[in-house]
């Protein structure tokens, strides 16, 4: 087993490397002698300390490369006011040495998988627990008596998750007291038929019924304000600083700058802003994108500078705002701006756009086509270029239910923003019925919905289309993105439609019904249906069901073959028997398998499976491994020696003792949490029940 003091010294040495780095930056900022000694000696007391850590545990490499930092400290602190910036560069690489001393200790220690997620080197954003660096100086500065428990984020995660499933179970309560109201309606009934005596019985125990029924109630009621307040108090929990990111963009400019030969500030002001870790970690990438074009592409070269008569220093600066639920984030430069006419250049020679009037378009119409997949206006760089350009940055923000537009350009700079929500475990959907299951889509994917008749779908080529404001699109039934069986007919006079961009077209996406808007809790779907394309994740129905939040971008279930025909009726889909005790996989697994086209039924543990295979064909089953009265490995057993049909065991379980005896029990394949994802769920199924 693990020393646990190791743990806690790569902890601490994450969060000693993330100041130091800070604290460097901040000298080449901060000019105030005051200042600077305060920095320095702050920034020596990190360097000690990760010394003395790293002596106590025994590594003398990175021991001895804190010792040489510490050393260049103690230099500094005594005349701070002789900083320079080729100082500054020496401390960096100082820390850097440090930095791969501990890298390598890490990979040898925790593997390299474990240690990639949170090493520093190259993500600067050591947010897998909720005390941050920010928290270590406040402790440093002396806060008080108050201080930090680190919390692992995938525990947060795992705590929402079990909040949503006590809602389940909560919400099922509605059916006891649906229950007990049923029954004081048959007393009330009885009453009315025997004698006084019994009729005054009746009357007794009718009233002791209302008196349970309300108890039910208002405990009923307590709970569910227990709960929504568990789930905010970890959602909030799961917040962390924009200026955490914001920050760790510094070093990251300075090299940018070097590089180019520029020189290149960095001024950010985000104070105040808080955002979900997982939106955090996603906006990483698009502002270093945006921060790379800027400084490529915008900021000119300190001699072009003073020809425009601006200062030989560009400046990128970072600025928030935050408005209810959205956050925007700006990230401008005073730097050339956008060349529109290249990009009219671009577009009368690029075969893709060739038939585009570029003379008609507007700059924010052209700024657009920035957006568009392979657009570049640019030369390739080593920095950018190579076609890879703002569409990765769209892509990312659709994917956190957010955007990016240009705001303004000129030869005074450029500025773009992006909006993102604050988490994205709560999500606006628009609740939609397709082929009797409900679907979730996120509202701010939806143009708009519209109802379509028969009469309005035409046949272009092949495709059914429809003029939507005097332009031709794509009609698409929801039933074929999802690859089950399409209705014969459309079988309403109006169908309604949501008018949605997929992969940058507009398409009409049919469905049957159209339900309300509501805001929603998204839990991860989790092993086994982790990273499904076209699912953002699954959220509780107000019934106490499942129900999948669709991605109608990404949605490509289609492209993976279906269980059954498009012409394929119920009675010919294969059977799957979903056999698990957590109520929430479940559902999942069922709706999966449902909107592939498989005829779905489940089982909570091994005992339920072996009812519900007695009573009617089963052309496979999907277990989990540990469940109560009978497990996985158990029924697989006895199905083997009673129907013979196919048995997939999904489980977390990674001992190879587990898999010889789930697979000695006559699993046809055996799916481990850490090995498998769950874009491959349905192509093992079709490998049993074909595709």
């Amino acid at each position: 087993m693990l020393d646990p003091i190791l743990t806690i010294f790569r902890e601490e040495t994450l969060e000693h490397l993330a100041v130091l780095e800070q604290g460097f930056l901040d000298l080449e900022t901060n000019q105030e002698t005051e200042s600077r000694r305060e920095v320095v000696h702050s920034l020596f007391r990190h360097a000690h300390s990760l010394k003395g850590d790293a002596r106590a545990v025994g590594r003398s490499d990175i021991q001895d490369a804190a010792q040489e930092l510490e050393e260049l400290l103690e230099g500094l602190r005594r005349s701070p006011q002789d900083v320079t910036r080729e100082l500054i560069d020496t401390g960096l690489l100082h820390l850097d040495r440090v930095r791969d001393c501990f890298q390598q200790w890490q990979n040898e220690t925790f593997g390299a998988a474990g240690s990639d997620a949170e090493a520093p080197a190259e993500e600067q954003t050591p947010a897998d627990v909720t005390e941050t660096a920010e928290d270590r100086v406040r402790e440093d500065a002396g806060s008080g008596d108050s201080f930090s428990v680190r919390v692992p984020a995938d525990r947060l995660d795992r705590m929402l998750n079990r909040v949503g499933e006590v809602r389940i179970l909560q919400r099922l309560s509605g059916d006891v007291i649906r229950r007990l109201v049923d029954i004081r309606s048959e007393l009330a009934e009885l009453a009315a038929e025997p004698d006084s005596a019994g009729a005054s019985e009746l009357a007794a125990l009718s009233e002791a019924v209302r008196s349970a029924e309300g108890e039910l109630l208002s405990q009923r009621s307590r709970e569910q304000l227990l709960i929504e307040s568990l789930e905010e108090e970890i959602r909030d929990a799961r917040l962390l600083p924009l200026t955490m990111l914001a920050d760790s963009l510094r070093r990251p400019v300075r090299e940018l700058a070097r590089s180019l030969g520029k020189q290149i500030g960095l001024e950010i002001h985000v104070e105040g802003i808080m955002l979900d870790k997982a939106v955090i970690e996603a906006l990483r990438a698009p502002l270093m994108h945006l921060i790379r074009n800027a400084s490529d592409h915008g900021i000119e070269a300190p001699f072009d500078r003073r020809r425009a008569g601006k200062p030989e220093e560009g400046t990128i600066h970072i600025t928030g705002e935050q408005r209810g639920d959205r956050v925007r984030i700006f990230v401008s430069d005073d730097g050339a701006g956008i060349h529109f006419n290249r990009i009219r250049e671009r577009l009368r020679e690029w075969s893709p756009f060739g038939d585009v009037n570029v003379d008609e378009l507007s700059e924010q119409e052209l700024a657009e086509y920035l957006f568009q997949p392979g657009f570049s206006t640019s030369a390739v760089s080593t920095v950018s270029g190579r076609g890879v350009g703002l569409d990765v940055v769209r892509e990312e923000l659709q994917r956190l239910h957010g955007r990016v537009e240009l705001v303004e350009s000129s030869s005074a700079g450029s500025k773009f923003v992006l909006e993102v929500p604050v988490t994205i475990s709560t999500v606006r959907i628009l609740s939609v019925w397709e082929g009797g299951q409900p679907f979730g889509v996120p509202s701010t994917s939806v143009v708009k919905t519209l109802r379509v008749s028969p009469e309005q779908i035409q046949n272009l080529e092949g495709t059914s289309m429809v003029m939507v404001d005097r332009e031709p699109v794509r009609w698409l039934p929801l039933s074929e993105l999802l690859g089950r069986p399409r209705p014969a007919t459309v079988g309403q006079v109006h169908q309604p439609c949501l008018l949605v961009r997929r992969r940058g077209v507009r398409v009409a996406v049919a469905v049957d019904e159209l339900e309300e808007e509501r805001e929603v809790l998204l839990k991860p779907l989790g092993f086994p249906l982790t990273g499904m394309p076209g699912v953002l994740g699954g959220t509780i129905r107000p019934d106490g069901s499942v129900q999948l939040v669709l991605d109608l971008a990404e949605t490509r279930f289609e492209s993976r073959g279906s269980a059954a025909s498009p012409t394929a009726s119920a009675d010919q889909r294969a059977r799957i028997l979903v056999v698990d005790d957590s109520p929430t996989t479940r559902a999942l697994l069922r709706n999966l398998f449902n909107a592939a086209g498989y005829s779905v039924r489940t089982a909570n543990d091994g005992l339920e499976a072996i009812e519900v295979l007695r009573s009617g064909p089963v052309d496979l089953v999907v277990s989990d491994f540990e469940m109560p009265r009978l497990n996985g490995v158990d029924l697989t057993r006895q199905i083997k020696s009673r129907w013979k049909i196919p048995v997939i065991l999904v489980t977390g379980r990674e001992k190879e003792h587990d898999r010889i005896a789930g697979l000695e029990a006559g699993a046809d394949a055996y799916l481990v949490k850490s090995t498998f994802h769950g874009g491959g769920l349905l192509e093992t199924v079709e490998q049993f029940v074909g595709g």
